[in-house]
């Protein structure tokens, strides 16, 4: 926790503006690997009553990492497409329609790296929850040899927190529009993401 608050946070303000108090329960996506320096924003939140749940892997690798965001205030919620998927669903569905976030990765738990799975896109049509895309770039960090190549952020390094809000109209169900909803997530992430560019 004190290597997460040594951070210097660029970006907080819009942050607080789109997650804090006064904000309205939101689908929080980011991608895989830039969860460690986007957990560390989250800490700075004053939510009330308002909670943030995060799906987490049923894996070992995940209950590691749902004991991590636990410790940071987080609710982790264990499921993906291949364990525990509709049941983790239904609680991600309650969780918003009462209100509270609902972070995801939506290139996780496997990948393939930087590509939107449709589980998001899903949960916009069962909720019409509006949408907060959040991206981070480190200036000093390390990069784990993982199928994400995850990253850590040094301590005292400066992150930048990014981020874009969608809402989706309402109208927009059945399989094709959620292939839409998909891809639009997948282009404004990823044009969030400089340093994805850099690597093209």
């Amino acid at each position: 926790k004190l290597w997460q608050h040594s951070l210097v946070l660029d970006g907080l303000t819009a942050f607080k503006s789109a997650l804090g108090q006064e904000s309205p329960g939101s689908l929080v996506l980011c991608w895989h690997n830039r969860l460690f320096p986007l957990l560390s924003a989250f800490q700075h939140l004053n939510m009330g009553q308002r909670k943030v749940y995060a799906l987490m892997s049923a894996s070992r690798d995940g209950a590691l990492l749902a004991d991590f965001t636990e410790f940071l205030g987080m609710i982790p919620i264990r499921g993906s497409s291949s364990r525990r998927g509709s049941t983790s669903a239904l609680e991600l569905v309650k969780m918003l329609r009462s209100g509270h976030h609902v972070a995801i990765t939506i290139d996780g738990p496997r990948g393939p790296a930087y590509e939107a799975k449709a589980g998001a896109s899903l949960l916009i049509q069962m909720t019409d929850a509006p949408v907060v895309l959040l991206a981070a770039e480190c200036e000093n960090c390390r990069t784990l040899r993982s199928w994400d190549r995850f990253i850590i952020p040094l301590p005292f390094s400066r992150v930048k927190i990014k981020l874009d809000r969608l809402a989706f109209e309402s109208r927009l169900k059945g399989k094709d529009q959620r292939k839409t909803i998909q891809d639009t997530i997948q282009k404004r992430l990823s044009d969030l993401t400089f340093d994805l560019h850099q690597q093209t």
